[in-house]
């Protein structure tokens, strides 16, 4: 920065009253008591601004009955912004495991309802992408739709500025937090070690009387400043409205501590208390026994090897912070054990693109239309690639992997009902419990409807079942039909129609045709075709014989769209 710039600046703080400064400063002396400590490194302010409530900061609890958080306007203990590139899939699914206890989305974070921390992971939207890592990432941005968001960042030291914005605008949008933590994701921090300081008002040796307008870092070079930054919610404002103090090749965060470190008779906007902490907040030595004192630190950046992640996660006993209430209890679904912690049914579909990625634009936007639909009535939605992809071992087409997914995923809900990519959800007001009540008339009544553990509709006209959307109980029954009536149709791995045809076969047999619910010529009940679309119906299908569906899909949900926003549109066929 030159010098006239300084002296502007300088003239810009220092235009202030002597006599309302005197009075200021005594007010503070009386109400509370200032530490200064003349470190080389550190530049404390010690106002304390009686609107930032800090007896409202609680430990960290794994309790889920004192966590439970209120969802209108949510207000967490700790946001977590987490920075990457497209490109870091499998870092993202390591933090997602080690921070969060996140292995898979069998069951997942519909919403982040615990009060203790809400976290996301921001992906640099890239002009020109590797094909292959675009299929990937759009797989998991359709697995974990609440944890991803895009965002423009042109330059890496931008970062800090751009999350900073995000974060203030989530606490227009009354979305609101007591610290915000900005990492990397070759980080690994410590959140409970972290929040114990916090607690403390103890960092660095120092008493902080305001830990809302704390920037507390390791800004000794531009290789630290990225690793992690603490910020007290009162932070981010004045931080943003100084911007103009921004060098290039330094982030925001760094380019205001080194200011005002080397201009220290500068009044520090917003009364902000930098923190400039090596000892805490520290590069990987690539050995642990080169760290001086493993205790204090709460993070640690650079560490670019699965392996010694998860050797350093354990050596320094970092616990797991679950972000949602579904994640406190995993066991298998059972009528005996009804979970009140999570959804009794999942709406579950494909997330996986194949070679040619024809449904790059349309899945998401499918699984979107699922995803809502299944937060809209308090259920689950999932999403799987994975057990597609296993069928190359498998020495199947991948179109079995819906079959391994419904078998993984059935475990853990009362029903799944599945979707096929290309089928969406046309009517999201009608409820699956409303279509499970109809299917139980259609059953002859409530006794007849409990011997049903598989609904399924064959079009008119048809000679197949429409396998693309089925309804599915959890039941020894359901578990035999999948693994003992279709997964042993080796000899429909790769001919005819694979797994629609096992399943047509299976549910003929004496062993499993007294539990199915055959919709027999029907175009309507549980999904339709778009050229037989009737105003009402639950779902539309597209399954065209031959070619890509992405065009259509995307037509029908513009259409759907507009019919949303005016039920009496004029619709025309196909939908």
């Amino acid at each position: 920065m030159g010098m006239k710039e300084q002296l502007n600046m300088k003239g810009q703080f220092h235009k202030i009253k002597l006599f309302p400064l005197l009075i200021t400063t005594f007010v503070i002396f009386l109400f509370a008591i200032p530490y200064y400590i003349n470190d080389y490194n550190d530049i404390l302010s010690s106002s304390y601004d009686v609107n930032d409530n800090e007896s409202t900061t609680t430990p960290l609890t794994n309790s889920p009955e004192q966590i439970m958080q209120n969802m209108s306007c949510p207000h967490y203990k700790i946001a977590l912004f987490i920075f990457s590139e497209m490109e870091d899939l499998n870092q993202r699914m390591l933090m997602r495991e080690e921070l969060f206890g996140i292995t898979d989305n069998i069951i997942p974070c519909m919403k982040q309802d615990t009060n203790v921390i809400y976290y996301k992971f921001f992906v640099r939207k890239l002009k020109k992408v590797n094909g292959k890592v675009l299929k990937l990432f759009t797989s998991e941005k359709m697995e974990y739709y609440h944890d991803i968001v895009e965002i423009d960042v042109e330059h890496s030291d931008d970062w800090h500025q751009t999350l900073l914005k995000y974060a203030q605008s989530l606490q227009e949008k009354c979305i609101t937090f007591d610290h915000l933590i900005l990492i990397d994701a070759f980080t690994m921090i410590n959140l409970e070690k972290i929040q114990d300081k916090i607690l403390s008002s103890k960092i660095e040796n120092r008493l902080i009387s305001n830990t809302r307008k704390m920037v507390w870092g390791s800004f000794d070079s531009n290789r630290t400043e990225n690793m992690a930054v603490i910020l007290g919610s009162s932070a981010i404002r004045p931080i943003l409205e100084n911007s103009n103090y921004k060098m290039n090749y330094t982030s925001l965060i760094s380019s205001l501590y080194l200011y005002y470190y080397n201009n220290p008779n500068n009044i520090i906007p917003g009364d902000l208390i930098f923190i400039n902490d090596p000892i805490s907040i520290i590069e990987w030595p690539n050995s642990i026994s080169s760290i001086s004192c493993v205790d204090c630190i709460v993070a640690m950046g650079h560490i670019y090897q699965e392996w010694e992640i998860r050797k350093i996660i354990k050596e320094f006993n970092i616990s797991t912070t679950l972000p949602c209430i579904a994640r406190y209890d995993l066991k298998m679904y059972s009528n005996e054990t009804v979970n009140k912690l999570r959804p009794n049914i999942a709406v579950i579909t494909s997330s996986f693109l194949y070679k040619d990625n024809c449904m790059l634009e349309a899945a998401p936007l499918s699984a979107k239309n699922k995803r809502e639909y299944a937060e809209r009535h308090g259920y689950a939605f999932v999403a799987r690639s994975t057990e597609y992809d296993q069928q190359y071992y498998r020495k199947r087409k991948p179109v079995w992997g819906k079959v391994d997914a419904v078998e993984k995923v059935l475990a853990y809900y009362e029903w799944l009902i599945w979707l096929d990519m290309d089928a969406f959800f046309a009517n999201r007001s009608f409820s699956i419990e409303q279509l499970l009540e109809k299917c139980e008339k259609r059953a002859g009544g409530k006794k007849e409807f409990e011997k049903i553990n598989f609904i399924v509709a064959r079009p008119t006209g048809d000679n197949m079942i429409n396998a693309g959307v089925f309804l599915i109980r959890n039941s020894d029954w359901a578990r035999d039909f999948l693994r003992n009536g279709v997964q042993s149709r080796y000899d429909r791995a790769n001919t005819g129609m694979r797994e629609q045809q096992a399943m047509r076969d299976a549910i003929q047999l004496p062993n499993w045709k007294p539990n199915v619910l055959y919709l027999n010529r029907d175009d309507h009940t549980i999904n339709t075709f778009p050229d037989r679309y009737i105003r009402g119906d639950f779902i539309v299908h597209y399954a065209p014989e031959l070619g890509c569906p992405a065009d259509p899909v995307l037509k029908g949900l513009s259409k759907l769209k507009m019919l949303e926003e005016n039920p009496n549109a004029n619709i025309t066929l196909p939908f």
